[in-house]
């Protein structure tokens, strides 16, 4: 970056490295997004991002390090542009359940409203019993009824349960452009470094993109 400065003939200080890991825990990242005309479709999925592990080969000679570490992106993508409108960077146990919140908390005018989950139970799936009420196993025993009651391919057209592949696009997209890993060390500065992957990945649609 000093030669990249005096080629340019820019007389501007280049912190060093360490400096700028530092500051990278701190710094605040907006991700550029198109005003929306109206309510948006949130697509939600997540990948798991390597951090600073063994290779592949070493891994499955001699096992399972603890110096293997993985993180979990969480990303929630505008259905009708596919820009990333929210994420939340994660250590690996925690599942995409526990971030809806969070990625409901980033969505531009967010407004609550009931959840249908659309998750299909097996093929071989019957209605449970529960001696307390649960609003989950309410849910699913619905779910159960309406594919016996109308057929499983019918069903998943029905709740649009084909838009999960709009998600998993997103991230081979993101995985593809940005990387399947992160630099950082520190979970803070993973978590800036993660945001300012989306805040790229949406400038490229914006700039890429064609309207069609």
């Amino acid at each position: 970056m000093t030669a990249l400065m005096a080629l340019l003939g820019v007389d501007l200080a280049v912190p060093t490295y360490s400096t700028l890991s530092r500051r990278q825990a701190h710094l605040s990242i907006a991700l550029p997004l198109r005003p929306a005309q109206g309510p948006i479709h949130l697509v939600v999925d997540s990948t798991g991002l390597k951090v600073y592990g063994e290779s592949e080969w070493k891994v499955r000679v001699h096992g399972w390090s603890t110096r293997r570490t993985w993180r979990k992106l969480h990303m929630g993508f505008n259905a009708e542009t596919g820009e990333v409108v929210a994420q939340t960077l994660t250590e690996a146990k925690y599942d995409d359940a526990s971030q809806a919140k969070p990625l409901m908390e980033q969505t531009p005018a967010a407004q609550a409203a009931p959840i249908e989950a659309v998750i299909p139970p097996q093929k071989n799936a019957t209605t449970r019993k529960a001696k307390r009420r649960y609003r989950h196993i309410e849910a699913r025993n619905q779910r159960v009824e309406a594919i016996e009651g109308m057929g499983r391919k019918r069903w998943e057209k029905q709740v649009r349960y084909h838009w999960r592949s709009l998600a998993e696009t997103g991230v081979a997209r993101y995985k593809r452009i940005i990387g399947p890993k992160l630099r950082a060390r520190a979970l803070p500065q993973q978590k800036s470094e993660a945001r300012l992957g989306c805040s790229i990945f949406n400038r490229m649609i914006h700039l890429g993109k064609p309207e069609t």
